[in-house]
């Protein structure tokens, strides 16, 4: 039988000790949305963990408990309450509560909460101090080079999303070599006086935590089997040999929105936005995060970042600085040193898709913005530039400042607790500071010079421009937010007259961009048939095309890999299909699905038109 953990509140030492609201507060006032920061420290996290030359995994889950998993939670992991007045009634609340959920972020294939359980225990020099930096210090240094974190404050985001301030951890790591179990709860609460075991009436700081047995007046984490078996009664997700890696479960997380489909759509662009550098196809494999998202039991797809404007262009941009290519360099005078490189990505304003769409999304267009990284490749803020004059065209760049440890520290050391700046002052004077201050101001001075083109470049003559090279710089998906393109209407042989309102065709919008079965990508419109049974033989033509500075590009002159092609034309309600541009749909209406093949890097867009023969 499963024992329920024991409590262990902590007594200020002689010398002092941190308040725990102290420790809640000192995160900060970020920029970001809790959510944001918390999805930035969890995910952090994991990639300092990564462990091997696989990705790391990471699953986030939203799930209420089944009544079984809700009384194992009560009854095992916090039966027993703290004394201070204000936690035992916050975490009494959210236990009874009927539905209780809990927000999970789990990493496998990562090093855990690994060595010594206590802060006092120097290690043997070969496994890092994770366990005690997560659940016992406040404000340890990184141990990573160059790695994501560096003060290990942003932790407290954790608590602060849960309604009691209440987290609970489950890794299976090592310890001096040796795989292991651990589960241990802990909560952040107020200082409060109480008796303790020996009677006398002491100090409390407001630090709690559940695990297994006190050693030397320290409370050890629940390990090996009673750590399994009470993990898998709260349905934690399972971890076998070789899936190491943490869990932790906030209870009764606070988002903003209690509709799932505003928390899903939060939790997918703030995971893309943030986390796109280790999500791109070009990501080296020991460096790739591969994310799941699971709510209330479904799993819901985290698209890839190039297939998510605007971080199609950013990703471009990645791809780029990574193969070395178009990278201007960002110096500093005075000492003379290579400060980093940044890369520039034009492209074409994609229509937005999925969480992008929401009126208070970060992607709206048109995008013109630095993403500005350390080697680590994790965002850690986002430059705003000005835009191009013409909003159909937008553009988005990333830097990386040097990896030259000199130049990497200073600007690992600028950035407050949430990790969401570069703040020169942080900095004594000197190079350090110094440093930051020119990247910034080069990479301002460089975030306005971008738009002032005013448009995209065209390359070739004005009569005749090749117009290929404008195509490779365009972004993945459609060049507006209509798939007509631009330009006149070619005649057609014969075209309902206006005056019959009950037949007509819309223009065609972009839906979507997809994976074709052979690789290539297929870009989905679809446009509304109108159809009052008028014209019995009345028929759909389509014409794709390739879209280039903002009309039409002829085919005659463009390579074979720049052509568009029709993949299928479509009436579904009616049950009417075609791969050619004209489809019979006599007296039938309805939505009108169109897919094309789209090369890579490439905008598309489609003229739809209504035909019929003499006599009708």
């Amino acid at each position: 039988m499963t024992e329920p953990l024991r409590l262990f509140s902590e007594p200020f030492a002689a010398s002092g000790n941190m308040h725990g609201e102290g420790f809640r507060r000192l995160l900060g006032r970020p920029d970001l949305s809790l959510v944001q920061t918390v999805i930035r420290e969890a995910l952090q996290n994991c990639v300092d963990a990564a462990l091997g030359d696989q990705p790391t995994e990471v699953l986030l889950r939203l799930r209420a408990l089944a009544p079984a998993e809700r009384s194992a939670l009560r009854e095992l992991a916090f039966a027993t309450l703290p004394r201070s007045r204000n936690s035992r009634r916050d975490l009494g609340r959210a236990l009874e509560k009927p539905d209780l959920r809990i927000f999970e972020i789990c990493d496998f294939n990562a090093v855990g909460l690994a060595g010594p359980t206590r802060a006092d225990v120097p290690g043997n020099g070969e496994e890092p101090h994770n366990f005690v930096n997560f659940l016992r210090n406040v404000g340890a240094s990184r141990d990573t080079h160059q790695g994501g974190g560096t003060y290990g404050y942003g932790k407290t985001s954790l608590y602060a999303l849960s309604s009691c301030a209440t987290i609970l951890t489950d890794s299976l790591t090592t310890n001096e070599g040796r795989p292991v179990r651990r589960v241990m709860g802990c909560h952040l609460g107020e200082a409060f006086d109480a008796v303790d075991s020996s009677g006398a009436r002491r100090r409390f700081t407001g630090r709690h935590w559940w695990g297994g047995l006190v050693m030397d007046g320290n409370l050890e984490p629940a390990t090996g089997d009673e750590a399994s078996s009470l993990a898998d009664a709260i349905g934690l997700p399972v971890r076998r040999a070789g899936r190491s890696g943490t869990t932790v479960a906030i209870l009764d997380p606070l988002f903003e929105s209690e509709a799932l489909d505003d928390i899903t759509d939060e939790l997918i662009e703030t995971v893309l936005w943030n986390f796109w550098p280790r999500m791109t196809r070009s990501t080296p494999t020991h460096r790739r995060l591969s994310i799941r998202l699971e709510v209330d039991g479904d799993e819901v797809p985290i698209p890839a970042p190039e297939d998510f404007p605007p971080l199609d262009l950013f990703s471009r941009a990645l791809d780029l600085h990574r193969r070395g290519e178009q990278r201007q360099p960002i110096l500093s005078r005075r000492p003379a040193k290579l400060l980093g490189h940044l890369v520039i990505s034009k492209g074409m304003a994609a229509q937005r898709i999925g969480p992008a769409m929401r009126t208070d999304s970060v992607m709206h267009p048109p995008s013109s913005r630095i993403a500005l990284m350390r080697p680590v490749e994790l965002v850690v803020k986002y430059l705003p530039g000005d835009p191009f004059a013409d909003p159909r065209y937008e553009w988005a760049g990333v830097f990386i400042c040097s990896d030259e440890d000199e130049v990497e520290a200073a600007f690992a050391d600028a950035e407050p607790p949430a990790h969401d700046d570069w703040i020169p002052s942080n900095l004594p004077p000197g190079h350090p500071r110094t440093f930051v201050n020119v990247a910034l101001r080069r990479l301002k001075e460089s975030a306005a010079q971008v738009a002032q083109s005013g448009r995209m470049p065209v390359s070739g003559s004005e009569s005749s421009p090749s117009l290929a090279p404008t195509a490779a710089l365009m972004g993945r998906l459609l060049a507006g937010t209509s798939g007509r393109g631009p330009g006149r209407s070619s005649p057609t042989r014969r075209t309902p007259p206006a005056s019959k309102k009950g037949v007509g065709i819309s223009r065609p919008i972009f839906v979507g961009l997809e994976a074709g079965e052979d690789g290539h990508r297929v870009a989905r419109f679809e446009a509304e048939l109108r159809n009052d049974g008028s014209y019995p033989g009345l028929r759909v033509v389509v014409e794709p095309h390739l879209v280039a500075d903002g009309g039409r590009a002829d085919p005659d002159d463009l390579p074979e890999e720049y052509q568009v092609a029709l993949e299928e034309l479509s009436l579904r309600s009616a049950g009417l299909a075609t791969a050619k541009q004209v489809l019979q749909v006599g007296p039938h209406a309805g939505t009108i699905a169109i897919a094309v093949r789209v090369p890579a890097a490439a905008a598309a867009g489609i003229k739809a038109r209504l035909e019929w023969d003499d006599g009708e």
